[in-house]
């Protein structure tokens, strides 16, 4: 995809209504429907991660208790603030109940294992005594809206990130199909980090291949759309560390990536795994033992 329709793209899927999505796929027809969900939801992910600052800020988190407290919606304040569900109520369980970051956690993947209390109510942060400000919040409540922004968070919920994990591996074990299927011998990122190699992609080749012209030493597995923000990251912290150890290699991008990132002269980019006749594996001279 090239960088000006990439542009083009993602500006289309940054608009809030309902049905962008659908509009977005009778335009770009021709871009999967994977594409078009990895797009969006690195943009929403790196959107969170830019206001996080300000999500957090003292006064900001102040009007969530203080309109949580007074009966409003927890949905309801978070499309106020623009602030995916499971990040304000973390910031609730945080500052308005007292837990700790790994019981926040806890919670989110149980609600049920709340404090035992029939009512929650703690002093938030900056007042001294909000007795007479806030309400206090009972338990059947908070769980239940722990629950709803579950969800209703298709950016930060525990549930997107097991789809992201689930993903991951599962485009992992797809290139390993791959090379099975050709009779490509490699070194799984366990087999390194079990060797001592602290830095590993996810398959380090024991022989390497020729692709596209190319010579091809490890291959990595992106389950994600290859934007230049990621990439231009991913590329200083990771491929080319890659590149120091093993040599040339070769990373895929499953759902994709703008075109004009594929200029790296050690690191080929790819959209999916190359065919047969792609590939070129060097021949193994046997082994020939002296008497």
């Amino acid at each position: 995809m090239k960088a000006a329709e990439y542009e083009e793209l993602r500006e289309a899927l940054l608009h809030k209504d309902t049905k962008v999505l659908d509009a977005v796929r009778s335009k770009y027809t021709w871009v999967q429907y994977d594409t078009l969900m990895a797009i969006r939801s690195q943009e929403r992910s790196r959107h969170v991660r830019l206001q996080h600052p300000k999500f957090r800020a003292r006064q900001r988190i102040q009007e969530y208790i203080a309109r949580y407290t007074s009966g409003e919606d927890i949905l309801d304040i978070s499309k106020d603030f623009d602030i995916p569900p499971c990040l304000l109520v973390r910031f609730l369980l945080e500052h308005m109940v007292g837990l700790q970051k790994h019981q926040i956690t806890s919670c989110l993947r149980d609600p049920t294992s709340l404090p035992d209390s029939p009512t929650i109510f703690k002093v938030p942060v900056g007042c001294k005594d909000a007795s007479n400000i806030f309400n206090p919040v009972s338990k059947t409540r908070l769980c239940a809206d722990v629950y709803r922004c579950i969800d209703n968070d298709p950016v930060s919920s525990p549930n997107v990130e097991m789809i992201r994990r689930v993903t991951g591996l599962e485009y992992e074990m797809l290139l390993r199909e791959h090379l099975q299927s050709l009779g490509i011998v490699y070194q799984s990122e366990d087999d390194l980090r079990a060797a001592g190699f602290s830095k590993t992609p996810d398959v380090k080749l024991v022989a390497p291949i020729g692709v596209c012209g190319r010579m091809v030493n490890w291959i990595d597995s992106k389950a994600s759309f290859g934007d230049e923000h990621s990439h231009k990251m991913q590329a200083s912290d990771q491929f080319q560390s890659y590149v120091n150890r093993y040599g040339p290699g070769m990373v895929i991008y499953w759902f994709g990536f703008i075109d004009e990132l594929n200029d790296h002269p050690d690191v080929l980019l790819m959209d999916r795994f190359p065919d047969k006749s792609e590939v070129y594996c060097l021949p193994v001279a046997p082994v020939q033992f002296k008497r």
